[in-house]
């Protein structure tokens, strides 16, 4: 017996509900409190009965899986919601009751604090604290990232609102950063510019390197384009590299440099002569370095050959994801695949990076980080997908795959493509979201949902052990699919 199938053996012995009471295997799973608040219109019961038994929510009767499973949404008006579910099975009956709060609409409008604005040609010279600090374009923390700073990254703050400081990148162009991520030095008159003094081209056996050095570590960001990649570097005053060719090299085609003095800010158009297979910018002391893979040479008889691949068991520990309606956890059934998902890769003669291989909680940056640093050139999370509160579970389920880069978009569209064709799930849909998971430049990162722990049918698909190798052998071919599709037109 497996790892997985202890763990669904053991779940099914449950005979407590949340409330501590029992009717053989009658558990609600959730909500996991008696009483709660949501802001949703609706919310749902999960949870699991024993074979032949009946249950009810306020006296309607609800379906029963056949392994027990139960999934049941509820609407909520505003305010308190009482539910009964009672369970019957043969002479014995017991209920449990949940009291759950909608909230009410505020409409009370929310006042920002004010914006301090500072004086004419008036800055606070501050540097970043710590390498990944995001500079966002509004001052808030769910506001888009414009980019990260690298750790003692001169800021040029022109304003100041609550605790965000607002940081000048041109004359009409503004950032936000939390003002908790940043060390202020003084207040100065005059803007501070950077001066990049030389740039480079050089290469090693897999990555082309664009190094620029500078007297001034300023904010930079890059962006992907038709043909290749934008470094946009802010503050600048010059560049000794302005207008100079470079000598064309494998991956990178041809770099065109131009520094804007009205907008101080030095812009780099690299064309490539390839697609993009990963790319990373850095500070190496005061040199910025653009570091961009080249193209991987594949046999098309097994094009996995030889490449190293991450692999992401999502969740571990004790965060356990989602919690299906007889109790197995997300985590578990993560875990399960990835390792079947790693023989499947060997057998195709990859070399595979496990971010985890047992029951750990690898903290979320890491797991990205681990794959960097050990090469790969393409991570694939593993989840199975929830749901929140004002969701229906029954409209709602599929297989989805998630991207950010557009560099990744092709992979998780192949992929998601195939598991819905080999699986037979419903199609979620392939989406673009910025998430830990998939905003890394380097791998190509795609995060996978391969289908809902809350629909019941689903649910069993996912604690099937057949379903689970059938779907490691189609991410597996997914990637075939992808490195054949992507790097054969570009090796004729």
């Amino acid at each position: 017996m497996d790892n997985l199938k202890k763990i669904i053996f053991g779940a099914a012995l449950i005979i407590t509900t949340s409330a501590g009471n029992s009717c053989g295997a009658f558990e609600v799973v959730y909500p996991k409190n008696l009483a709660m608040n949501t802001d949703a219109a609706s919310t749902f019961f999960v949870g699991s009965a024993e074979a032949g038994s009946t249950l009810t929510i306020n006296n309607k009767p609800v379906k029963i899986w056949e392994n027990g499973s139960f999934v049941e949404v509820v609407t909520l008006h505003d305010g308190e919601n009482s539910f009964i579910l009672e369970s019957t099975s043969g002479n014995e009956k017991k209920s449990i009751k949940y009291s759950i709060t909608k909230n009410c609409p505020n409409k009370t409008a929310k006042t920002e604090p004010p914006l301090e604005e500072f004086g004419a040609d008036e800055y606070i010279y501050a540097l970043a604290l710590c390498d990944g600090v995001p500079l966002r374009e509004k001052p808030n923390e769910k506001a888009p990232r414009i980019t990260h700073l690298s750790k003692n990254t001169a800021l040029m703050v022109n304003g100041k609102q609550g605790e965000w400081y607002r940081v000048s990148l041109g004359p009409e162009k503004n950032a936000w950063v939390n003002s908790k991520k940043v060390v202020n030095h003084s207040l100065i008159n005059g803007k501070l510019y950077a001066s990049v003094e030389d740039v480079s081209l050089r290469d090693d056996k897999n990555y082309e390197y664009i190094e620029s050095t500078m007297d001034i570590k300023t904010p930079f960001s890059v962006k992907e384009v038709d043909g290749g990649l934008q470094l946009e570097i802010f503050g600048v005053k010059s560049n000794a590299a302005d207008s100079k060719i470079f000598k064309p090299m494998n991956s990178v085609k041809n770099v065109a440099i131009a520094t804007a003095q009205s907008t101080a800010n030095s812009t780099y158009y690299v064309e490539l002569n390839h697609k993009l297979w990963g790319y990373d910018c850095y500070y190496d002391g005061k040199k910025l370095v653009l570091k961009i893979r080249k193209a991987p040479q594949i046999d098309k008889n097994a094009p996995l050959k030889g490449l190293v691949i991450g692999i992401d068991a999502g969740h571990g520990g004790n965060d356990s994801g989602a919690i299906g309606p007889t109790g197995v956890k997300e985590k578990d059934i993560n875990l399960d695949l990835a390792a079947k998902l790693k023989a499947e890769l060997e057998k195709a003669g990859a070399q595979v990076l496990m971010t985890r291989e047992d029951d750990t909680n690898v903290p979320l940056y890491d797991r990205p980080n681990k794959a960097k640093e050990a090469d790969a050139l393409i991570l694939v999370s593993l989840h199975a997908n929830s749901l929140p509160d004002g969701a229906d579970p029954y409209k709602k389920h599929g297989t989805s795959v998630f991207y950010y880069n557009n560099e990744s978009k092709q992979l998780a569209k192949t992929i998601q493509e195939r598991m819905i064709t080999d699986l037979g799930t419903a199609n979620d849909g392939f989406n673009r979201s910025s998430l830990v998971l998939t905003r890394p430049t380097m791998p190509l990162c795609v995060l996978l949902e391969v289908a809902y722990m809350l629909h019941p049918t689903e649910y069993m698909l996912m604690l099937d052990e057949n379903f689970r190798k059938k779907t490691a052998a189609s991410i597996r071919a997914g990637l075939e699919q992808y490195m054949t599709e992507s790097t054969l037109s570009e090796q004729n």
